[in-house]
């Protein structure tokens, strides 16, 4: 069974080592720079397993720079999609797999495979700091709000949206491998330090976004078992 992870870096410097160890269990690793300078490209460099890769698309506006969403995600996944993987997990480079999910993993695709689904979804936690999670967004933990973690591209066919500016993926199985507690994502994309920057990079290439605590529900700390 061969597991490939692709990912989209931009100045995640920070992220990088707890990316890669929490997916250690994969085979081989896609990771799509869209132009660092934080040192994100000389740390992957080299890496054992790591496909790097360089995405040249960007816009700059008031000072800020990004990477169109929809092509960076197409480039990346076209190129892990070409490595032929069994599965293929599509995750932000601010988000790694807990412990428990970690750990789990190759027997829970194996297990997927052998009931004959083709895609996997997990409860992904958003994180505020470090220390606490905002439980709304899993509907304290109700399956139906699993997201998407990985499918396998020879049986299911899931692309991007071209035509939304922010990532759209299609295609999605009506019927996925739902993975449970305490197996989950833990996404550090919330924090007091740099929400503000993040919105503000938001609101500058014409894309929607609140506050999470407007959004997202009170942030409670974390359980024990959101551990990497």
């Amino acid at each position: 069974m061969k597991i490939v992870v692709a990912a989209r870096c931009y100045n995640n410097l920070r992220f990088a080592e707890r990316f890669l160890r929490g997916y250690d269990f994969a085979d081989e690793i896609v990771i799509s720079d869209g132009g660092s300078t934080d040192g994100s490209v000389e740390f992957l460099e080299g890496k054992p397993k790591v496909h790097l890769l360089h995405f040249d698309q960007y816009e700059e506006k008031n000072g800020r720079r990004w990477n169109p969403d929809a092509p960076h995600m197409k480039f990346v996944l076209d190129y892990a999609k070409s490595l032929e993987p069994d599965w293929l997990a599509f995750d932000d480079f601010d988000c790694t797999p807990n412990c428990f999910l970690r750990d789990y993993a190759r027997e829970a695709l194996s297990s997927a495979s052998k009931r004959n689904y083709n895609q996997v979804n997990c409860f992904r936690l958003y994180l505020w700091n470090n220390d606490q999670y905002f439980p709304f967004m899993n509907r304290n933990f109700d399956t139906n709000y699993t997201s998407l973690w990985t499918w396998q591209p020879k049986k299911i066919n899931i692309e991007v949206d071209l035509n939304e500016r922010h990532g759209t993926l299609l295609g999605l199985s009506q019927n996925p491998y739902k993975l449970e507690i305490p197996m989950c994502l833990l996404h550090k994309s919330w924090d007091e330090a740099t929400i503000q920057e993040k919105i503000k990079n938001y609101e500058t290439f014409g894309i929607a976004f609140d506050h999470p605590f407007n959004f997202a529900g009170k942030p409670e700390p974390l359980p024990e078992w959101a551990k990497e």
